[in-house]
């Protein structure tokens, strides 16, 4: 069913909801949201996981938009998206309004 005020398409809203779908994601969100971090090393202080596991969750939320990656030199800066907090906060509002 589309409504007239759905979201035309609804490949982005899967991906960060399936981005958004993992606690581990979850808790990288929040620290990269902090703004604390000066690059991926310093996540590990707050989120111990391996590092494969972390570069695994990185992408994932990169690839959904969440998370915005821009290298300097060796060092990976990562930022929220607020265009994709947008997105999500948009499609939240549906769901009260319908």
């Amino acid at each position: 069913m589309h409504t007239k005020n759905a979201p035309a398409d609804t490949t982005s809203l899967v991906k960060l909801a399936k981005a958004l779908s993992d606690p581990t994601r979850l808790r990288i969100l929040l620290e990269i949201a902090k703004g604390t971090h000066k690059g991926c090393a310093d996540l590990f202080e707050s989120v111990p996981i391996s590092q494969p596991s972390m570069s695994q969750h990185l992408k994932a939320l990169v690839e959904s938009g969440l998370i915005e990656s821009a290298k300097e030199g060796r060092t990976k800066h990562l930022s929220i998206n607020p265009a994709k907090l947008q997105e999500l906060e948009s499609f939240l509002q549906l769901l009260k309004t319908t």
